[in-house]
């Protein structure tokens, strides 16, 4: 048998796939068995009626090998497979016929093969978690086919295996429920429930205890619950008429109520909605907290509050915010101020996390002191607070509360630990919301506080539709910049860059455009703001890097010595891998790195960091040279120019148009060409638009120009055409 078509094909794939149930008796690789008949249908009824009589698996593997060893195979093992290697570890589950293992015993697959069984098919196919029956010898004439006797088994296999699950589940839950019981009891908690559809309210035994009741007295509706809660706290306690916009809420409240003997006590209740699938049912948990207990103010305190200001904590705010926002109008709305402190991190990084919680206390009482009556303060964490303002009559009285808490936050203030007072400004987002959602006015609210953040802190943002439009549009831009780094959408255009003694063409700044679908060919200004917020500008000047190399590659194939200008973000050189892609890209591509011209910008140079520096001597060892672009639109301070031997400064166009116009002008161009002779680097115009321009320029003694006048971004081909 070891020689034979079964053997070598096993040798392939140890562990074969069965054909399908009804199919005829197959061998290894689907070959056809031949049973000298049809298959026998008494058999396969006796088979599948002694398959269903097993309780368990195990008499259900005895019972498949048993079956197939009637069947006329001369040794049956019923085999699982229990690891997945390149061997297939298989366990035995029964085992039929001389020779045969034991149950228990591991085998592979490997080993498996070696034995050159006549056949191994599937019990469930395609389910690796089900077993695989193996087979030697032959069928006996008339016997059941192996194919439609595995099919069977297959079937009771997973009977067996379900309801195996289904009670090993249903051990688990009462595990669970008893688990959850015993800690209600234990917690001295008592439950009850809500259902909008009968109007009635279900209490446990534990709290029809806890309020004195009888356990034969009939269940109360809501009013009658309403009823019994004390006026003052019916509020939180009572307001589940609309579960389905509180799925997922669950507040700690105390509460007072009357028990059935007419005395008061007070509990500590929460409660939620089950979830969507039950819309109209609430459920709760209560505490007694015991009258007169000392507990109760400090129980409610850790419910309601932020442990470290005393605050209350952002479940409360939902709770209120929600309340607030159902009761507002046209006439009446809801300001929501968040603000936190600038630069905070710093205080806890330099003065120490004690100095900073100190720092927080003192905020809280300053807010505590401005905000108005009838408002609430939170502390949403970190340095996160929220001042929300009901009953608004006028948006400008609630900016000017915000204005007069960001100047009490100015003031200086002692802190335990320090010698002198700490001045320690903050930043506040206004939003006004006549209705909506809490969330949604969370979300006006932080994009004005990012607005006061961006415009330079100690300062408050309203939010207004302008926002509004502006927050959409970068939503909008990020969507264009994945889509085209996902499809291929960023293009290249080159614009030339001359030597002015001869305007010889000598370099191309390369320039990256985006081809939206929609609006065609957008420029950097409509999406590489939003790429440098976002950090897809790493993404962006990574692909533009490779088309420079690859058109480098390209050109010095033509014979053509262009350099290359292109643009690298501050954010991509911080990025720690972009120095090892670059050398990569350029070992790859074969480009020659002292073609490349990598402009950065002042901001850059004032922000080296270490990491920047590192991706700065990156480049500059592959040969490339790194140069200033824009120079006079930042800082343009002399101090920086040295922190990084630069090659080459680019002046920028606002000082270059109204050469032959003013005077001044020409002189602070002429000023900045020697200040960068000075420093040995080359001097590039940008924006050279008239012939005038490029005469001055050229007797002021600059090196480089590039306009429209000596040519608008084309395409590479366009660019070396007639060159």
């Amino acid at each position: 048998m070891n020689g034979s078509p079964a053997s070598s094909a096993l040798r392939a794939e140890p562990v074969l796939r069965a054909a399908g149930p009804l199919s005829a008796p197959t061998g290894p690789l689907g070959a056809t068995l031949d049973v000298d008949g049809a298959t026998s249908a008494p058999a396969v009824l006796r088979a599948q009626r002694r398959f269903a009589d097993c309780a368990d698996p195990a008499a259900l593997a005895e019972e498949v090998v048993e079956q197939a060893r009637a069947a006329g195979w001369a040794r049956a093992l019923l085999l699982l497979t229990v690891a997945r290697s390149r061997h297939r570890e298989l366990e035995v589950l029964a085992a039929r016929g001389e020779g045969a293992p034991a149950p228990g015993e591991r085998t592979t697959g490997a080993e498996l093969t070696r034995t050159a069984p006549a056949a191994v098919v599937e019990l469930v196919a395609g389910d690796p978690r089900a077993p695989r029956l193996a087979v030697w010898g032959a069928p006996a004439p008339g016997a059941a086919a192996l194919d439609v006797l595995a099919a069977a088994a297959g079937a009771a296999w997973c009977a067996v295996r379900a309801a195996a699950e289904a009670e090993r589940a249903a051990a688990e839950l009462a595990g669970v429920r008893q688990l959850l019981s015993g800690a209600v009891r234990l917690a001295g908690l008592g439950s009850w429930s809500w259902d909008a559809a009968t109007g009635r309210v279900v209490l446990d035994d534990r709290l029809r205890a806890m309020l004195g009741a009888e356990p034969t007295d009939p269940d109360p509706d809501l009013a009658d619950w309403r009823e019994r809660v004390h006026p003052d706290d019916r509020g939180p306690f009572t307001g589940v008429e609309d579960p389905v916009t509180r799925v997922g809420t669950s507040v700690p409240y105390p509460f007072r109520v009357r028990c059935a003997d007419g005395s008061e006590r007070t509990f500590l209740g929460t409660s939620v909605p089950l979830d969507a699938a039950h819309p109209g049912v609430v459920q709760g948990l209560v505490l007694d907290l015991g009258a007169g207990d000392r507990s109760t103010g400090e129980l409610v305190r850790l419910a309601q509050c932020d442990s470290l200001t005393g605050l209350a904590n952002r479940a409360v705010l939902d709770v209120r915010l929600g309340e607030a926002l159902a009761a507002a109008g046209p006439a009446c709305a809801v300001a929501l101020v968040l603000l936190d402190l600038d630069r905070f991190k710093l205080v806890n990084d330099t003065l120490g996390h004690q100095i900073g919680d100190a720092l927080l206390r003192r905020t809280a009482e300053r807010l505590q002191e401005a905000a108005p009556a009838g408002s609430t303060l939170a502390r949403l964490g970190g340095d996160e607070f929220v001042l929300m303002v009901p009953g608004v009559d006028r948006p400008e009285s609630a900016v000017a509360m915000a204005r007069n808490v960001i100047r009490r936050l100015r003031a200086p203030v002692l802190l335990p630990g320090l010698p002198e007072p700490f001045v320690c400004t903050s930043s506040a987002g206004v939003a006004i919301g006549h209705g909506g959602t809490a969330d949604e006015l969370f979300r006006s609210a932080d994009m004005a506080l990012y607005r006061a953040k961006d415009a330079g802190r100690d300062r408050v943002a309203v939010y207004d539709s302008a926002m509004r439009d502006d927050a959409q549009a970068r939503r909008e831009a990020e969507h264009k910049v994945r889509r085209a780094l996902r499809t291929d959408g960023l293009r290249v255009v080159w614009q030339p860059i001359v030597d002015l003694r001869d305007e010889r063409l000598v370099a191309a700044e390369a320039l990256v455009r985006l081809q939206d679908p929609v609006e065609g060919l957008l420029e950097p200004s409509a999406f590489v703001e939003t790429a440098e917020d976002t950090g897809l500008i790493v993404d962006v000047d990574t692909w533009v890097l490779g088309e420079v190399l690859r058109q480098l590659r390209r050109w010095r194939g033509e014979g053509n010595g262009l350099q290359v200008s292109f643009n690298v973000s501050g954010k991509t050189l911080e990025h720690p891998a972009f120095a090892h892609r670059l050398a990569h890209s350029v070992e790859s591509t074969g480009a020659a790195g002292s073609s490349l011209l990598c402009e950065v910008t002042e901001r850059t140079l004032i922000d080296l960091s270490s990491s920047t520096r590192a991706s700065l001597g990156e480049l500059r060892s592959v040969g490339a040279r790194v140069g200033l672009d824009d120079f006079g639109t930042g800082y343009s301070s002399l101090s920086y120019l040295d922190r990084f031997p630069l090659s080459f400064l680019k002046i920028d166009m606002s000082f270059v148009r109204p050469l032959g116009t003013s005077a001044r002008a020409a002189a602070v161009v002429e000023a900045l060409i020697g200040l960068a002779h000075a420093h040995g680097m080359v001097v590039t115009a940008e924006g050279v638009e008239t012939r005038e321009q490029a005469t001055m320029l050229r007797e002021m003694g600059c090196d480089r120009a590039q306009g429209w006048l000596f040519g608008r971004p084309v395409d590479a081909g366009r660019l070396t055409a007639g060159r």
